[in-house]
């Protein structure tokens, strides 16, 4: 699904950033320029990660 009309980035490309190290949204600003303009993909960003944060995955 794509999070940023913007730049095309998709939440598989989040999950990737997740799985080496972006632990937040503005690491994943950094590296793809999603949420840098618009809050509504900050917001899909941040929603995004809290779902997939090791700490939940830990206690699945």
């Amino acid at each position: 699904m794509i999070i940023c009309q913007c730049t095309g980035t998709t939440d598989r490309d989040i999950a990737r950033l997740r799985e080496a190290g972006a632990d937040s949204a503005a690491a994943i600003a950094a590296a793809t320029g999603a949420g840098r303009n618009c809050a509504p993909c900050r917001r899909e960003i941040v929603d995004l990660l809290a779902r997939t944060s090791p700490a939940k995955q830990a206690a699945a």
